[in-house]
């Protein structure tokens, strides 16, 4: 992921959220609103990643 300045809206330094080789923004803020977005981006990845797990190893079990 990578963060990139945007630029300066009514005082405030905004930035955008990029997944790694993307054209697309997956959010934009401020730096903490940012960092804050990756953080929970991060988890909610990882929850899933270990939802994915169990349940192929539940189906696994199950044949």
């Amino acid at each position: 992921m990578d963060t990139r300045f945007e630029c300066i809206f009514e005082g405030k330094r905004i930035f955008q959220v990029f997944r790694s080789g993307a054209d697309a923004a997956l959010f934009t803020g401020t730096r903490a609103q940012c960092q804050r977005f990756l953080e929970v981006y991060t988890e909610k990845v990882q929850k899933a990643r270990n939802r994915d797990r169990s349940r192929s190893g539940e189906s696994s079990s199950l044949a």
